[in-house]
């Protein structure tokens, strides 16, 4: 199983200068996904939400994540400021937007931001995607691997049997995804 973590943290950390996207399935979970991006924030990254280009400029030394209204218009403000961006002095943190997948912004920048399209190639994480997995499968593997169900492994988590650290909150992620399934 690919891990949608690992993904969102591969697309931000691949430009630290750049833009990365995170796709969304709709609405109602981009809130949420946001928050996961901003709690996977790398140590001293300073994570800032903005919604429009300007904003994010304006944040040369922040992770910006980009949650724009108009998903349309910022990707094609993103398109024609890339040469801001580039130039932006200090910039070391990359601006992350979040689009809808199948949404108006997918489309612009199919269509009308070639441009930024390639630019972000390979910038960009799909969670859901990602975590389409073969439950059973799955379910064995994680059993396999740490000798408990997910179920088992979560009940421990959550009683403070295990550290806090970036394996352990990979590991429970793992097991949230196959809980109750």
């Amino acid at each position: 199983m690919r891990d949608p973590v690992q993904a969102m943290i591969n697309a931000i950390e691949r430009d630290r200068g750049g833009v990365a996207i995170v796709w969304y399935p709709d609405l109602g979970l981009r809130d949420w996904l946001v928050g996961e991006v901003e709690s996977l924030a790398p140590a001293g990254s300073h994570p800032v939400r903005k919604v429009d280009v300007d904003g994010a400029l304006a944040a040369p030394a922040n992770l910006v994540l980009l949650v724009p209204a108009g998903e349309r218009d910022v990707v094609l403000d993103l398109d024609a400021s890339r040469d801001r961006l580039l130039e932006a002095p200090g910039r070391s943190q990359p601006i992350v937007l979040f689009l809808l997948r199948g949404g108006d912004g997918q489309r612009t920048l199919a269509g009308e931001a070639m441009s930024l399209a390639s630019w972000v190639g390979g910038s960009d994480a799909d969670p859901e995607a990602i975590a389409r997995i073969d439950v059973k499968k799955e379910r064995a593997s994680f059993e396999h691997d740490l000798g408990l169900s997910p179920e088992e492994w979560l009940k421990r988590w959550r009683g403070g049997g295990y550290p806090n650290t970036a394996e352990s909150f990979r590991t429970a992620y793992r097991a949230m995804l196959l809980e109750g399934m």
